[in-house]
């Protein structure tokens, strides 16, 4: 039987993913100086922030969980940059990881909606990835190259809004609302603002606002 490593962040989605692949005889093990010593058939890249040695994807055969339109979506911060350029809807890849990142064939893919908040695309996430690697782990599967133009977008690293629509300020809020995600503020002479529960209607934002001193 293939030996499976799954590496990921500790979340409950990362949990729930691994434990939907226990019938296979997989193992969860963030540290990547003992992939050598496991020596695995296939590695799932999955909720992971750092780049996959070449030292090791190009020994083992090694698959990875992305969000996007491929090739139009790559680089990191896949979901938010998704979601500040007006996207509504995406596609959860399951892909081959290769230099450069995200450029891998795909194996396969599920259409996805970015409405929610994050959490909700997290858990759409989730589900659609279990869905592929079952798919993937059961099938002999050959990835299929990406095909048009690439585009690749930076990680995203500052959270404070942009004032600039009533719109675009609830996306912004919605996009870092979820486990583990710095929430998206504003400063205001020496007040922090942190928001989360980003509600629109009639053109009007309610949300839960924290306040903190800088």
């Amino acid at each position: 039987m293939d030996k499976i490593l799954f590496i990921s962040k500790k979340t409950m989605f990362s949990e729930k993913v691994f434990l939907s692949l226990k019938s296979h005889n997989i193992i969860w093990e963030n540290d990547i100086d003992k992939i050598f010593e496991i020596k695995p058939s296939i590695i799932i890249v999955f909720h992971w922030s750092s780049l996959i040695p070449k030292s090791i994807y190009s020994k083992f055969k090694c698959v990875s969980i992305h969000t996007g339109n491929l090739p139009h979506d790559r680089g990191g911060s896949p979901i938010q940059n998704q979601i500040l350029r007006g996207k509504k809807f995406s596609k959860v890849n399951l892909i081959e990881v290769t230099d450069p990142i995200d450029s891998g064939g795909i194996y396969c893919f599920k259409e996805i909606s970015l409405q929610g908040n994050l959490d909700d695309i997290w858990s759409v996430i989730t589900e659609s990835s279990i869905y592929l690697l079952n798919k993937f782990l059961k099938m002999k599967m050959d990835p299929i190259p990406q095909e048009g133009k690439p585009k690749s977008f930076k990680r995203k690293t500052d959270n404070k809004i942009i004032l600039n629509s009533i719109e675009s300020i609830h996306d912004q809020i919605r996009m870092l609302d979820g486990e583990g995600y710095p929430k998206s503020f504003i400063e205001i002479e020496g007040f922090r603002f942190e928001f989360s529960n980003s509600s629109l209607k009639n053109n009007q934002i309610e949300s839960v606002v924290k306040i903190s001193k800088k």
